[in-house]
């Protein structure tokens, strides 16, 4: 269960950072319309996120018990940050499609909403299950 856990959380995160990073214009441009962060920060969290994405992803794959913590942290991280951005245009009323995994023509497009905070929920409650196997077993005395 928690080799499928990180497999899960892992292949999202790659699926969700390929494309973003083949297209940092278009990223950056799905970052202004959350209308949360400066200008001048848009085109650095275009090139940032995704490489971050990227590496959390590998790390949590890797099978090694330090990288998978470390992935796990830098995911979760993430991930808490995606839940309160989405919470944020919720609340705001905005109306605008996600952008998680890059540009998507209109048809795939997801807004931004109840479904998509439930999936970041359950990829949060995954990199939790992920991080089972990386607790420090004592030895039996």
């Amino acid at each position: 269960m928690v080799w499928a856990a990180r497999l899960a959380v892992g292949a999202t995160y790659v699926a969700a950072a390929v494309p973003k990073a083949g297209d940092l214009v278009g990223f950056a441009e799905d970052i202004r319309n959350y209308q949360s962060f400066p200008e001048w920060s848009l085109y650095v969290l275009a090139a940032v996120v995704p490489m971050v994405e990227l590496v959390g992803a590998a790390a949590l794959l890797s099978g090694r018990t330090r990288w998978v913590r470390a992935g796990a942290v830098v995911l979760g991280a993430l991930t808490v940050a995606f839940i309160a951005l989405i919470a944020s245009v919720m609340v705001r009323g905005i109306d605008l499609d996600c952008g998680c995994f890059g540009k998507q023509t209109e048809t795939e497009a997801e807004a931004v909403g109840w479904p998509t905070l439930l999936r970041d929920v359950a990829l949060l409650g995954g990199i939790g299950v992920a991080m089972l196997s990386t607790r420090v077993r004592t030895p039996p005395v």
